[in-house]
């Protein structure tokens, strides 16, 4: 099986989605489509997303792969069929599979965290967050033995330390999001469960 050659000089294949691809990869694939023989992107990344798909040729049958990250580190992968062996189905069916690899990667997912701010509307009493000014992480594995989150981005489970919330406002925020509320008020603080 072939590799196209114009994927062996990019690393990132798309710019804004797995089936945004710069020109040259979208010429490659189209030449490819054209030829008879098996072939393969390889896997490539999306510039500005934390995914990578591979479009295979094997025998007639195109097949998509898509895997996907998050700032945990949290894997998911999906893979599919496309209808049609031309542009359009690669395009639709990358963006089907990319989004059973999201459903996969939430499946795998160990953590649960918010994002913490000052309500909107008058007095502050308003049911959305204005700002965010502190995230909350939460350890939701099997095993609850980890000292810190996974990945790069968050160092501590519990409030990151971004700001000085008041003591009363983090133990009643802490208490809704333990039990998983996906919003949780106190005073003029809203906590929001991110994704």
């Amino acid at each position: 099986m072939r590799t196209l050659v114009c994927m062996k000089r990019h690393l990132d294949g798309a710019h804004w989605g797995l089936g945004d691809w710069y020109p040259e990869i979208e010429r490659g694939i189209k030449r490819a489509l054209k030829s008879k023989s098996d072939w393969t992107t390889d896997w490539y990344a999306s510039k500005k997303e934390i995914a990578s798909a591979k479009i295979t040729r094997k025998d007639g049958v195109i097949t998509v792969e898509v895997s996907v990250s998050d700032d945990f580190d949290t894997p998911g992968k999906a893979q599919g069929v496309c209808k049609k062996p031309d542009i359009d189905s690669i395009r639709k069916t990358i963006y089907k599979v990319w989004d059973e690899a999201i459903g996969n990667q939430k499946e795998n997912r160990e953590w649960m965290a918010w994002s913490i701010g000052h309500r909107s509307g008058p007095k502050h009493r308003g049911r959305k967050r204005k700002d965010w000014i502190e995230t909350y992480v939460m350890d939701i594995s099997d095993y609850g033995d980890d000292p810190s989150p996974p990945g790069d981005n968050y160092h501590t489970w519990g409030f990151q330390g971004d700001s000085e919330l008041p003591k009363d406002v983090k133990k009643r925020l802490e208490a809704g999001m333990q039990k998983g509320n996906a919003k949780v008020f106190a005073g003029d603080f809203v906590a929001d469960y991110f994704e």
